[in-house]
């Protein structure tokens, strides 16, 4: 009973449910849940799983952490972290079978943050389409087919060739099946639009190059760290102002979301991007409703040229810049080459 305990119920498999930047968090809830906690180590949490006010442990945990002193700089945890790593802790307590029943008074009180939040940046079509006009294959993959899933960045990682090559003959937008997520452990039913199949085509066509054909072959194999930092590089080469906004990878998730909204019920849209344990829609009523929203999300390719035809158009006008500055000295030749002097006969006076 006790390896099943450990290799179901523990910790540590709450913890592999996350990657990176989430893994990181929770790793450091976990250290500051075990110091609260005390000499009360996990083997007693699941022995009083059933018994303890686990709603009163979670709220005092929460005043516990904005006490702790900063492990950097001067001052005590901000109400964001304290946030966090409570809503951390409250997932683990979950996962291991303890449901938090917390009234509302005690549901304010572990989420207030009072310092200003991380504004992320508002997403549009119109920088969707600024974007796409400078972007490489992989930037252009990151950004459209990160709109069309509306995953979160580690399971948008996990796309591989095979998952979606198969598909692309399909009529838009395409099923592309159940994507399991890893944050929360329920699927998602993600579709594939107009804009998400170039930028797959055209990334499809480099990983040929490189050889990278296998179809457990990942569609791009960077880190989150890597992802977000590309993104704002490519805002950076677009021209696109962000100002007091943060640019990551969550802001295509919101945009999609937010248009989704728009026109589909909240079981539909939730359940296309990992929201929701109810039924998916995988039906023809699921891609009926998903293709409303694409006229909201997909940018008009014939007002827009890849980076490819940006750069022979430059290199065109280059050209044409060159044989223009030419321009006066050939017709200078000319006039001189056609117009001769006129000799004047002097007439004499009788």
């Amino acid at each position: 009973m006790e390896s099943i305990r450990k290799e179901e119920r523990n910790h540590e498999t709450w913890l592999a449910n996350y990657q990176e930047n989430s893994l990181r968090q929770y790793n450091r809830a976990w250290e500051y849940w075990s110091q609260y906690m005390g000499n009360k180590d996990e083997d007693w949490i699941l022995q009083n799983k059933d018994i303890e006010d686990w709603s009163k442990h979670l709220v005092n945990f929460h005043r516990w952490l904005l006490k702790q002193p900063k492990k950097r700089g001067y001052g005590t945890l901000s109400d964001n972290t304290a946030k966090v790593l409570t809503h951390g802790i409250r997932g683990y307590l979950r996962h291991i079978g303890i449901a938090i029943g917390l009234t509302k008074v005690q549901r304010n009180e572990i989420s207030v943050v009072e310092s200003n939040p991380t504004l992320d940046y508002p997403f549009n079509l119109q920088v969707k389409e600024q974007l796409l006009r400078v972007a490489d294959p992989i930037e252009e993959y990151i950004v459209s087919v990160g709109i069309s899933f509306g995953l979160r960045v580690g399971d948008f990682k996990t796309i591989t060739r095979g998952m979606i090559e198969p598909l692309l003959n399909g009529d838009i937008p395409i099923q592309l099946g159940k994507v399991m997520t890893k944050k929360v452990g329920i699927p998602a039913y993600p579709f594939i639009d107009r804009d998400a199949k170039l930028a797959i085509e055209r990334l499809l066509k480099e990983m040929d190059a490189k050889g990278r054909t296998k179809p457990n072959s990942k569609m791009i194999t960077l880190t989150n760290r890597q992802i977000t930092d590309g993104l704002k590089k490519l805002f950076s080469k677009a021209g696109v102002a962000t100002g007091e906004y943060t640019v990551r990878f969550h802001v295509l998730r919101k945009f999609l979301t937010d248009q989704l909204a728009k026109v589909c019920s909240e079981d539909k849209w939730k359940a296309f991007v990992g929201k929701t344990t109810r039924s998916p829609y995988v039906s023809s009523e699921g891609k009926e409703s998903y293709k409303k929203v694409l006229d909201f999300t997909n940018v008009n390719h014939e007002r827009i040229a890849t980076s490819t035809e940006i750069q022979e158009l430059r290199n065109e006008i280059a050209k044409l810049k060159k044989e223009l500055s030419d321009v006066p000295k050939i017709i200078k030749q000319f006039i001189e080459e056609q117009v001769r002097p006129i000799k004047v006969k002097e007439v004499k006076e009788s």
